[in-house]
């Protein structure tokens, strides 16, 4: 990987522009500005994901037989917070080095502050090869900021049938694309809803997969399975559920993100975001999201809301038989409704400043492609291998992300906009979305600049 000598500190401009517009200028009036309205906007074209695709050779049905010379037997290294070892990765860690000649070394990085320490290490000359944008404070667009642009990167070729091209077209900024994922990633994670069988079969309940096939599963009808199970008994539990994944269960979120101009608005006056919190506080009122993980593992609870990761036998489930456990999509709010996959954005990428670049691009292609796993032992059972592979060939434009926890990290925090709106009442619901707004804003003009920091960044660095 070819870079040019000079280096501009990114991260200093970043924080520069992040701290004038996270701050705001005190006025209400200005810090009210739409977030595009900062920028100079061009209606240059710049290429798609799938534009920059199509000027790379047709793809070898083996990529790793012409490895150049220079870097056979050379080290890629990988930051990660998790033992993969221990978890899924172990199949592709063992056989890496004998499929490809070259060898990888992972990195224990803490997951909290993981960004600020990939920051830190290549500041002091010291950055690993490979890094993982994931969820919350280590998701897009907080991870731009150490991303090296992989078109850059001569080992990856973009054409290859692996890459899940709508959703790599996410991470396509200017020119240049950042993250990529692959159909199929063994990696994918998104939001299901588990429910426990015996609790359900035991006591003659009607299931989500019933109503589903009813078409009638929706959220009025997972609170009724929550009601039926609440009147077994005082120690019966409804629904587990983790209030940092409301709204995005509905299909919604308190901001948005457009991939065609590649910024973020603020959406807290969507009418299904008002609807989809409305509806979650009653139930919360209503006694009927009461649940836990130790209750569901009990047989004294119903459903739990979590990732399609807890499909896996390494997940959460592990105390339980797998047999009384069962899964479906998450409801919709109304019969006519559409159904979303909500779906964490994980991505993976090359570190800006890697020493080993072009071994990177070799391990990513290696570490995202399915057939290089031993799938089929790491579910709960087959049909649930299936489900989940069923998930991961979903195509981006069917499924919902969100990025607010990143963004909002940028002017205070997600718990800032979120604790308030805790009214059933749908007048003074919509009197504190007005009232979180203005932060919201804040946070979305300082998502833009760091993405518009970052363009100009690259735009100089790889002249």
């Amino acid at each position: 990987m070819k870079l040019c000598k000079r280096s501009l500190v990114l991260l200093t401009v970043v924080g520069m522009v992040l701290t004038l517009i996270a701050c705001g200028s005190g006025n209400d009036t200005a810090s009210q500005t739409s977030s595009q309205s900062i920028f100079n906007t061009s209606s240059e074209h710049t290429p798609t994901f799938s534009e920059i695709a199509k000027g790379y050779p047709q793809p070898s049905l083996y990529p790793y037989e012409a490895i150049p010379e220079n870097i056979k037997g050379s080290t890629v290294r990988f930051a990660t917070w998790e033992d993969e070892t221990a978890i899924n990765g172990v199949v592709p860690l063992d056989r890496f080095h004998t499929d490809t000649g070259l060898k990888v070394e992972l990195c224990h990085v803490p997951k909290s502050g993981y960004l600020n320490t990939l920051i830190s290490k290549i500041a002091s000359g010291n950055s690993p090869d490979v890094f993982v944008s994931d969820t919350g404070t280590n998701s897009f667009p907080l991870s731009l900021q150490i991303a090296a642009p992989i078109n850059k990167v001569s080992s990856v070729n973009l054409r290859d049938y692996c890459w899940d091209a709508p959703l790599n077209e996410m991470a396509t900024i200017n020119g240049n694309v950042y993250f990529v994922s692959s159909d199929g990633s063994p990696w994918a994670n998104g939001t299901l809803v588990y429910y426990n069988k015996r609790v359900f079969a035991d006591n003659n309940i009607k299931t989500p997969e019933s109503y589903r096939r009813d078409s009638k599963w929706t959220w009025d009808a997972m609170l009724e399975c929550a009601r039926a199970i609440k009147s077994l008994g005082a120690d019966y539990k409804g629904i587990a559920l983790d209030p940092t994944l409301v709204p995005h269960i509905f299909g919604t979120s308190f901001i948005k993100y457009d991939q065609k101009t590649k910024t973020f608005s603020n959406n807290v006056k969507d009418e299904l975001l008002l609807k989809g919190l409305q509806q979650y506080n009653n139930a919360k009122i209503e006694g009927l999201l009461d649940g836990s993980l130790a209750a569901f593992e009990n047989h004294k609870c119903g459903l739990l809301i979590s990732g399609t990761k807890d499909l896996r036998t390494n997940g959460i489930f592990n105390n339980m038989d797998p047999e009384d456990i069962d899964y479906a999509m998450l409801p919709t709010l109304t019969e006519s409704g559409v159904g979303v996959f909500s779906n964490d954005f994980r991505m993976y990428g090359i570190c800006h400043k890697a020493p080993n670049a072009d071994a990177a691009g070799y391990f990513i292609r290696y570490w995202l492609d399915p057939d290089n796993y031993d799938l089929r032992s790491s579910f709960l059972t087959p049909a649930a291998g299936q489900f989940y592979l069923s998930l991961t060939i979903e195509r981006a434009g069917n499924k919902s992300f969100w990025f607010d926890e990143a963004v909002m990290s940028l002017n205070g925090g997600l718990d800032d906009i979120r604790n308030p709106l805790l009214s059933t009442d749908q007048d003074k619901l919509k009197k504190a979305l007005n009232s979180v707004s203005n932060k919201v804003d804040k946070a979305v003009n300082a998502a833009n600049a760091l993405i518009q920091s970052k363009i100009a960044y690259d735009r100089d660095y790889y002249k």
